[in-house]
C-alpha cells in the first residue's frame, strides 16, 4: 500500500515546526517511522539517528519504535549491503534518543547534574518510599504550624478538617502540591494563588481574569438559550404552527436580548433577580400537530431551566456579599498556600538528605538545567543550547497528552531562539484522555488553530509553523466510520470538546474491506458472506420493564418485537429450594445481554464473519472467535469482575486487564489483615477478619463467643482469655493453635524480610493451597505472588520493617492507588478480553463492545470544599464558623463550572477513543432506566451537552436524530433475561436428574478391568525420594539432629528460652508457652523481655551498627540513638541492651578486622545463601544422590588477603567456649561450604563471637 498525499507530505516536510493532526487509525506511527528512516538514510547528507530526539508517551512505545526502525534499516541493508552509513545507523539504534520524556529528563540530569548542585549518585525513589515520606513530612509541617498556632491557621483547620483528624488538611496540601507541580514554576503558581484573593474593592474583583471569563461564559449560555427561543418562534410561524404561543415567546426573546446587553456581575444579578416568564396561551389551537406544540413547550422549558440553573449557580448572592465572602476566605487560602510551600521545601530537603529523586523532580530538575530567567524572560540555558546543537529535530509523539512542563523543556532545546523551527508534533486532540494526569490538550489546540495548512503565503514566504491533517482511517469498516462521524458531528462542539467536529476533523474511509476479500466465480461476494459480514452498528439496551415494542430499531424509529427462546420451559419444575426469585443487578443484566450477543457472534453456522489471512497470506473470511472480541468499560472497578463472572457463568471464557481491585480480593485482604495483626494484634477489625478467615476458620457463633468472653478488652485479649478459660475445647484448641502461630510470626517479624514473612505465613497456614482450590485459583495465587513481589520492591526503599509496609499499604488505600489484579490470561488466549477504554488507546480489535453507557460520569471531585484550576488558582467554600454554615464562593462556582466543562470534554474524547477501536463490528450496551428516553432527540447545544449525565444521554438521542439504516437499537427487558436464566437452570436440573437416574450396564470387560487394577496398584520405584524435602534451612537441619539443640539450657540475662534462628536467619520459630504471650493487663504482672526479643535486637543492632564510629561508650549511645531516630530500632530498645557487652565487641580485635574490611568494601552482612547437598549426607539412612537445597543467612563475613573469614554472633549463656563450639560447629561448616562453593574462595577462619563471654571462639574443621 502506497502513502496517501497527506502522509507523503508529513514524511517529506522539513525545517519547520510541523503539527500533524492524526485521526484514529490514520497510520500515525508508520508515517513517523518512515519520516525517521528517510531522514537517516536518504538525501545528500542523511543525518545519524542519534541526532534525533524522539519522545514517546510510554516505554513500550519507545521499544516498538526502535523495533520498527530496526526492521526498516534491515530491509534497506538487504538492498544496499555495503552501505556504511546504514550499518552505522544500525549500530547507533540501541543508544538512539528514542525515549519517554522522563527518561530524557533523567539523561539531562545525569549529564548536567553539576549545574544544579545535585549529588550524581542520586537514585530514583520508589513510589512506596515517596508515599510514606510525603505522609511523614506533611504531618511534621502541620505540627510546626500547630506549635505557632496562628489565628488564620486554626481557622483553616476548623473550617476544612474533621474534629478527630487532620487527614482532610493533609490531603488538601498534598493535592495542591501535586497540582502545582504540573506547572513549570510551582512556587510561582502557589504564590499566585495567594495574590488571586488580594483585591480591595468590588471593582478590583470585577477586573480579575476569572470574573471576566465568568461573564463570557454566562453570555455564551444566554446566546444558546436565545437560539432555542428563536427556534421555537420559527416553529410557531410555520403554517400549521402553534401561533398562540408567539406572544410569550416574543416576550422571552426581548428579555434575553436585554440580558445580552449586561456587562457586569451586578447588572446580571439584578436582571436575574427580577426575571419572570409569561404563561403560554391555553387557547385551543385546532389543526396544529401535537408534536409541534410539544416541541415548542420543550424548547421553552429548556430555556426556563437554563435560566434557573444560571441563577442558582452564580447569582445566589448580591455582589457585595460575594465580595465579602471571598475577602474573608482569602487569608485562610493564603495560609493553605504557605503550608503547601512549606511542605514543598521540607519534602525537597528530605529527598536531598536521602539523595533521592522522584518523577516530579526529573522534569523540574531538567527544567532548572535547561532554562533561566533574564530580564523577566525565560530563555534557554547554556546546557539547552548545547543540546539544541546536538538534535537536528525533536519529534514528539502523542503531543495532545503533553503538559506545560514538558512543553517548556522540549521548546528550550529546539532551535526556535535562533529562528530555526525543528519541532515535529503528532497526535490527535480528540484522543487526549489524560486530564487526570494533568495533560493539557490546550497546547495542541492552540497550535491546531494557529498553524496554517498552506506551504507558502501569497508572497512566497515559507510557512514555518504548519499543520497537516491525516484524516483517512485504515482501521475500520466504513459503517463504523460513518457511525462515529454521525455521532460526533452532533456532540463534539468547540465550547465543550475544544474542537469543532467538522469535515476536517471527521474520519475518511481509507481502505475498502471489500477489495481485500476473496471473490466467488461471479466476481462478487457470496450471499452467505454478505449476510454474515458486519453491516451495522448496534446499541443494545436492557430495560426494567417489557415494552410492547421491545426489540430492534430498524433505523426509522420503529422497534421490531424480540422474543427469547423459552421452548421446553415447562418440561420439568425446579426444586422448591431453587424457586426463589432470581435477583440481578443492572450490571449483571447488561453483562448477560452481552453474553447472549457474543454467542450469536461466534456461532460457526450463522455468526459473524471476519476478514483474515490464511497461512499462505491469502485474504479469507473466517468465523469470529472469542479472542477477536473486546469489551471496553469506562471504569473497571465494580464492573470488570461482574462481566468476567457473568460471561464465565454463561460458558464464555473471559479475562480482565484490570488496574484496580487488587486490595479488595479475598486473598489479599486476608494476608494484609494477617500482617496488620503481626505488627499490632490489638486491632479488632483485622484480628476478627483473620479469625473468620480460612486461616483460623471460626464461625460467626464462635466469633461471638470469643467477643463475649471479655467485652472490655480487644479481640486479641478476648482470644487469649478464651484460649485459657473458654468453655468449648474445640474453640480453645483453634485459638491456642492460632495464637501460638501468631506469636512465632511476631518474633520472626523482628528480623525477617517482609517477603519472607509472607511466605512463612503461607507455609505455616497452607493458605496458598486453599485459595488455589477456590474459583479463579490461578489468579488468586498470582495475586499472592504479586504481593510478595511488592514487598521485595518495598524493602529496597529507605523504609523498612513490617510497620512501615503496613502503613504504606494503608496509604495506598487512602489515596486510591491500586496495583490491579494479577493476570493469568494473555491476549493470545481464545477468550473475551475486558479492559478499560484508557488501556485500549492505540489498540484495535475486530469486534468491540462498548459497555456501561449508562454509568454516570464521575464528577465527585467537583463536590470537594476546595477546587483547583491551572489558570484560576483555587476556589474554596466560605465557612461561617460562628453560624456553622457553608457557602460556595463565586470563584469556586466558576472553577467548578470550568472543571465540569473540561471533564465533559474529556468524556467526549474518551467515548471517541472507545468507538474508534473497532475494525469490523461495533456494539454498544447500556441500561435504560426510563423507557420514555428510547425515542428522545436533542439539538445538542452547549447547554444540552453539559446536561448529559452519561454516554447514553449522548449516544441514544444522536442515533435517534439520524435514523440511518445501519444504526440498530435493540431493547431487551429484564423479564426476557430472567426467563432465559430460568430456562437454563431448568435444563441444568434436567441433566442432573438424567445422570442420577442413569443405570449402569453390569457387563464388565475383564481385560480393561485388569489394566485399571494394574494402574491403580502401580507403585513408584523411587517413592522414598519423593518424600525428601526439596529445601531445608540450617535450623531444620539442627532439628533433624545435625546440631545440638540450642534451646537446651540457654539463658540470656535471666530470660529463659533461646533464639537460634536469630543467629542464622533460619525460618523456624521456637515454640514458647502460651503464657509468655498473655498481655500484662490480662496476666496482671509485668513480664520480662524474652530471650527471643532481646536476641533479635542484638542481631539487628550488630547488623546496623557502624563499628568504625564507635570508639567509646558515648559514641555507642550516639549511634544507637541515631538508629532509633531513623526508625530502624525503637528508642526503648536501647534500654534493653547490655551496652558494655556491645562496646567490648566494638573494641575487640575481630571488630578492628571488620572495620578494615568495611573500609575496603569487602564486608558483607546478613547474606543469604542456597547450596545443594546430597541427600545421603543429610539422611544417613538414605543412599539417594538427589540434591537437597540448604538455605541460611550468614551474620557477617569479610575478605582478608584474598581469603574469607566468617563471623557468627551468639548470645547464649554458657559455661565455657566448648559448649558453643559443640552447638554450632556443624552450622558454621555449612556456612563455609556455601561460601567456598558460591564465591570460589577459601574460608580461612570461622569465628563465633560470644556476647555473653565477651570473646572470640575459633572453630577448626
Amino acid at each position: 500500500m502506497g502513502w496517501t498525499k497527506a502522509q507523503q507530505k508529513v514524511i517529506d516536510t522539513r525545517h519547520k515546526n510541523l503539527l500533524v493532526s492524526a485521526a484514529a487509525g490514520s497510520g500515525k506511527t508508520a508515517v513517523l517511522v518512515e519520516r525517521i528512516i528517510k531522514m537517516i538514510s536518504e538525501g545528500e547528507n542523511p543525518i545519524d539517528i542519534d541526532r534525533l530526539l524522539v519522545v514517546t508517551f510510554t516505554n513500550a512505545a519507545a521499544t516498538q519504535m526502535k523495533e520498527r526502525i530496526g526492521k526498516a534499516l534491515d530491509q534497506k541493508l538487504i538492498m544496499e549491503p555495503g552501505n556504511a552509513h546504514l550499518q552505522k545507523q544500525v549500530s547507533l539504534l540501541q543508544s538512539a534518543h528514542i525515549t519517554t520524556i522522563h527518561s530524557f529528563c533523567l539523561n539531562v540530569i545525569r549529564n548536567y547534574f553539576h549545574h544544579i548542585d545535585l549529588d550524581p549518585s542520586f537514585k530514583i525513589a520508589d513510589e512506596s518510599e515517596i508515599t510514606l515520606m510525603k505522609s511523614d513530612i506533611v504531618a511534621e509541617v502541620l505540627e510546626k504550624w500547630y506549635e505557632e498556632g496562628s489565628e488564620d491557621f486554626l481557622r483553616l483547620i476548623e473550617s476544612y478538617s474533621r474534629s478527630k483528624s487532620d487527614d482532610p488538611i493533609e490531603d488538601l496540601i498534598l493535592s495542591l502540591y501535586d497540582f502545582a507541580m504540573s506547572n513549570p514554576w510551582p512556587k510561582t503558581w502557589l504564590k499566585g494563588v495567594q495574590e488571586s484573593f488580594k483585591f480591595e474593592t468590588i471593582e478590583d474583583m470585577a477586573n480579575t481574569r476569572w470574573m471576566k471569563e465568568l461573564l463570557n461564559y454566562i453570555l455564551s449560555v444566554l446566546k444558546d438559550l436565545l437560539n432555542k427561543i428563536e427556534k421555537a418562534i420559527e416553529i410557531c410561524n410555520e403554517p400549521d404552527g402553534p401561533q398562540a404561543y408567539l406572544p410569550a415567546l416574543l416576550s422571552d426573546r426581548s428579555m434575553l436580548l436585554e440580558f445580552l446587553k449586561k456587562d457586569t456581575y451586578e447588572g446580571y444579578y439584578n436582571a436575574f433577580s427580577e426575571i419572570s416568564f409569561a404563561r403560554l396561551s391555553s387557547k385551543k389551537q385546532e389543526n396544529v400537530p401535537e408534536d409541534k406544540k410539544n416541541k415548542v413547550k420543550d424548547l421553552r422549558e429548556e430555556v426556563k431551566k437554563g435560566i434557573k440553573d444560571i441563577t442558582n449557580q452564580f447569582f445566589f448572592q448580591p455582589a457585595e456579599e460575594m465580595f465579602n465572602d471571598l475577602k474573608a476566605v482569602g487569608s485562610i487560602m493564603d495560609v493553605l498556600s504557605r503550608l503547601t510551600l512549606d511542605f514543598m521545601e521540607a519534602f525537597a530537603a528530605k529527598k536531598e538528605d536521602k539523595n533521592l529523586v522522584d518523577f516530579n523532580d526529573l522534569e523540574h530538575f531538567a527544567l532548572k538545567i535547561l532554562v533561566e530567567e533574564k530580564d523577566g524572560e525565560i530563555i534557554p540555558s547554556k546546557a539547552a543550547l548545547e543540546l539544541s546543537e546536538q538534535f537536528e529535530e525533536i519529534l514528539i509523539d502523542e503531543y495532545q497528552d503533553s503538559n506545560l512542563v514538558q512543553e517548556t523543556i522540549l521548546k528550550s532545546i529546539s532551535r526556535e531562539n535562533k529562528g530555526l523551527y525543528n519541532r515535529f508534533m503528532v497526535g490527535d486532540v480528540k484522543q487526549s484522555i489524560y486530564k487526570f494526569r494533568l495533560a493539557m490538550p490546550e497546547l495542541f489546540l492552540e497550535k491546531y488553530k494557529t498553524y496554517g495548512t498552506w506551504d507558502t503565503d501569497e508572497d512566497g514566504n515559507v510557512n514555518l509553523t504548519q499543520r497537516i491533517d491525516l484524516d483517512k482511517n485504515f482501521r475500520s469498516r466504513k459503517v463504523v466510520l460513518d457511525f462515529v462521524n454521525d455521532i460526533f458531528e452532533q456532540i463534539m462542539i468547540e465550547s465543550v470538546g475544544g474542537i469543532v467536529y467538522d469535515n476536517s476533523a471527521s474520519l475518511k474511509y481509507g481502505e475498502l474491506f471489500e477489495e481485500q476479500v476473496p471473490e466467488n466465480e461471479a466476481g462478487k461476494l457470496s450471499n452467505e458472506v454478505k449476510e454474515r459480514i458486519a453491516k451495522d452498528v448496534e446499541l443494545i439496551l436492557v430495560t426494567e420493564e417489557e415494552l410492547d415494542t421491545a426489540g430492534e430499531n430498524t433505523g426509522n424509529g420503529s422497534f421490531n418485537g424480540s422474543s427469547s427462546d423459552k421452548e421446553n420451559a415447562n418440561l420439568i419444575d425446579l426444586p422448591d429450594e431453587d424457586k426463589e426469585e432470581i435477583q440481578y443487578t443492572k450490571k449483571e443484566l447488561e453483562a448477560r445481554a452481552v453474553a447472549k450477543k457474543i454467542k450469536e457472534i461466534i456461532n460457526p453456522e450463522y455468526g459473524l464473519l471476519l476478514i483474515d489471512k490464511d497461512k499462505e497470506g491469502k485474504v479469507i473470511h473466517r468465523p469470529a472467535r472469542l479472542g477477536d472480541i473486546v469489551i471496553l468499560l469506562r471504569t473497571m472497578a465494580g464492573w470488570s469482575e461482574v462481566f468476567v463472572n457473568t460471561l464465565i457463568q454463561e460458558g464464555i471464557p473471559a479475562y480482565a486487564d484490570t488496574g484496580t481491585g487488587y486490595f479488595q480480593t479475598t486473598e489479599i485482604m486476608t494476608l494484609l489483615n494477617m500482617l496488620r495483626i503481626i505488627d499490632n494484634p490489638r486491632q479488632d477489625i483485622p484480628f476478627a477478619g483473620v479469625l473468620y478467615s480460612p486461616i483460623v476458620g471460626l464461625t460467626s457463633d464462635e466469633l461471638a463467643q470469643v467477643r463475649l468472653m471479655d467485652r472490655k478488652t480487644t479481640m486479641y485479649g478476648a482470644s487469649l482469655a478464651y484460649a485459657q478459660d473458654g468453655s468449648s475445647e474445640e474453640l480453645k484448641n483453634k485459638l491456642k493453635s492460632f495464637l501460638d502461630m501468631l506469636h512465632k510470626l511476631r518474633d520472626k517479624a523482628k528480623y525477617t524480610p517482609i517477603h519472607e514473612l509472607i511466605q512463612e505465613i503461607l507455609d505455616m497456614t497452607g493458605y496458598a493451597y486453599y485459595v488455589m482450590a477456590m474459583p479463579g485459583g490461578d489468579r488468586r495465587k498470582a495475586n499472592i505472588d504479586m504481593l510478595i513481589s511488592h514487598a521485595v520492591r518495598f524493602e529496597k526503599s529507605s523504609y523498612s520493617g513490617l510497620f512501615h509496609f503496613v502503613r504504606y499499604i494503608e496509604k495506598l488505600h487512602k489515596y486510591e492507588v491500586d496495583f490491579g489484579e494479577a493476570s493469568v490470561s494473555g491476549e493470545n488466549d481464545d477468550a473475551v478480553r475486558i479492559m478499560s477504554i484508557h488501556k485500549s488507546k492505540g489498540l484495535e480489535f475486530p469486534v468491540v463492545f462498548v459497555s456501561g453507557l449508562s454509568k454516570q460520569f464521575n464528577m465527585q471531585d467537583q463536590r470537594k470544599s476546595i477546587l483547583m484550576h491551572v489558570d484560576y488558582g483555587i476556589g474554596p467554600d466560605y465557612i461561617d464558623l460562628e453560624n456553622r454554615t457553608k457557602v460556595p464562593t463565586l470563584l469556586k462556582k466558576f472553577i467548578q463550572k470550568k472543571n465540569q466543562t473540561d471533564s465533559l470534554g474529556e468524556e467526549l474524547r474518551v467515548l471517541y477513543v472507545a468507538l474508534t477501536r473497532a475494525k469490523e463490528k461495533l456494539i454498544m450496551t447500556g441500561y435504560l432506566n426510563n423507557t420514555e428516553d428510547l425515542y428522545a432527540k436533542k439539538d445538542f447545544s452547549f447547554y444540552e451537552i453539559m446536561s448529559s449525565k452519561n454516554y447514553l444521554d449522548l449516544v441514544l438521542p444522536a442515533m435517534n436524530n439520524k435514523k440511518t439504516d445501519y444504526m440498530k437499537i435493540k431493547v431487551i427487558s429484564r423479564k426476557d433475561i430472567l426467563g432465559e436464566e430460568v430456562a437454563r437452570q431448568i435444563f441444568m436440573q434436567k441433566d442432573k436428574e438424567e445422570l442420577e437416574n442413569l443405570t449402569l450396564n453390569h457387563k464388565t470387560d475383564k481385560e480393561l478391568q485388569n489394566q485399571i487394577n494394574k494402574r491403580l496398584n502401580f507403585k513408584y520405584p523411587y517413592a522414598a525420594e519423593t518424600k525428601l524435602r526439596v529445601k531445608l534451612t540450617v535450623s531444620e537441619l539442627k532439628k533433624l539432629g545435625q546440631f545440638i539443640d540450642e534451646e537446651d539450657g540457654e539463658i540470656l540475662y535471666g530470660n529463659t528460652g533461646d533464639n537460634n534462628e536469630l543467629s542464622d536467619g533460619r525460618n523456624e520459630v521456637n515454640t514458647l508457652s502460651a503464657d509468655q504471650y498473655i498481655p500484662d493487663f490480662i496476666k496482671g504482672t509485668l513480664t520480662e523481655t524474652t530471650a527471643t526479643d532481646r536476641g533479635s535486637l542484638y542481631h539487628k543492632v550488630l547488623e546496623l551498627l557502624d563499628l568504625s564510629k564507635v570508639k567509646n561508650y558515648k559514641d555507642l549511645v550516639r549511634e544507637l540513638e541515631g538508629l532509633a531516630k531513623e526508625g530502624k530500632i525503637l528508642k526503648e530498645d536501647i534500654k534493653r541492651l547490655n551496652l558494655k557487652n556491645i562496646l567490648k565487641f566494638a573494641q575487640s580485635s575481630t571488630a578492628k578486622r571488620i572495620i578494615k574490611a568495611q573500609a575496603e568494601g569487602k564486608l558483607y552482612k546478613e547474606k543469604q545463601f542456597v547450596i545443594g547437598v546430597k541427600a545421603c549426607e543429610i539422611y544417613p539412612d538414605q543412599d539417594s544422590e538427589e540434591l537437597i537445597l540448604i538455605q541460611g543467612i550468614i551474620d557477617a563475613f569479610f575478605e582478608e588477603d584474598g581469603e574469607l573469614v566468617i563471623i557468627d554472633y551468639k548470645s547464649d549463656v554458657v559455661n565455657d567456649e566448648k559448649q558453643l563450639e559443640d552447638r554450632y560447629k556443624m552450622q558454621l561448616i555449612y556456612y563455609k561450604k556455601a561460601l567456598e562453593q558460591i564465591l570460589r574462595k577459601k574460608v580461612k577462619e570461622m569465628i563465633i563471637y560470644s556476647l555473653y563471654l565477651g570473646k572470640e571462639i575459633y572453630i577448626n574443621r
